[in-house]
């Protein structure tokens, strides 16, 4: 009998433990799905410059709409010191986010190009003086322009006309934001952009020190 009750307990146990790690493997298994290559909205192709006079109270904030007229993603910018957000931590001197409407993501920021995104700030929607200026300017995809592929779309982040302080703050810029239909982009976040090799671009710019590669 007692044989019998410690096999019944054994089975139990074990049983535990297969729906344990089964529940420890669905945020894997549903970041697979979600990442995987899926039907989107065509968008409807946008080009528009928004002039940030004070960067303190950056306040950038564009509906990207189906070609049927439907607002389908929300992209929105602010300093790094913006608070007004439940859902999202800005940082950088300036970040740029993108969310769904009317639907739940399981990302932050549809921007991020990890599909482990454990942190806001992990995307190239995240802009610092320093990659602003010069040299730095000019590094593709990791300078003043940037561009993401994803879900149907190309979507463009341009600064332009940057001022600084005499110690470098950032202080006002030009963003331009350009969205165009992309039947390949089929990636529920943004297609992975290798980091530039190192010995490529100057150390003082910071590449490898602000984004995750």
């Amino acid at each position: 009998m007692k044989a019998v009750v410690m096999d019944r307990i054994g089975s139990k146990m074990r049983a535990v433990g297969v729906c344990s790690k089964f529940l420890l493997f669905v945020p894997t298994l549903w970041a697979s799905f979600n990442l995987r290559a899926q039907s989107y909205p065509t968008v409807e192709p946008i080009r528009r410059t928004f002039m940030v006079a004070d960067l303190a109270s950056a306040n950038v904030s564009l509906d990207i709409k189906s070609a049927r007229g439907s607002a389908i993603y929300h992209l929105q910018c602010h300093s790094g010191s913006y608070a007004g957000d439940p859902d999202f931590v800005y940082s950088g001197d300036f970040e740029c986010r993108l969310s769904s409407i009317g639907l739940p993501d399981l990302y932050s920021t549809l921007l991020t190009e990890d599909a482990r995104q454990s942190k806001d700030w992990e995307s190239r929607g995240r802009f610092f003086a320093a990659q602003l200026r010069g040299s730095c300017a000019r590094i593709p995809e990791f300078g003043a322009n940037r561009s993401f592929k994803l879900r149907g779309m190309d979507l463009g982040l341009r600064v332009s006309a940057p001022t600084f302080t005499e110690a470098g703050k950032l202080t006002s810029f030009r963003l331009t934001v350009t969205v165009h239909p992309n039947p390949v982009a089929r990636r529920a976040i943004a297609t992975i952009v290798p980091l530039p090799p190192v010995g490529t671009v100057p150390e003082s710019c910071e590449i490898w020190k602000d984004f995750v590669d």
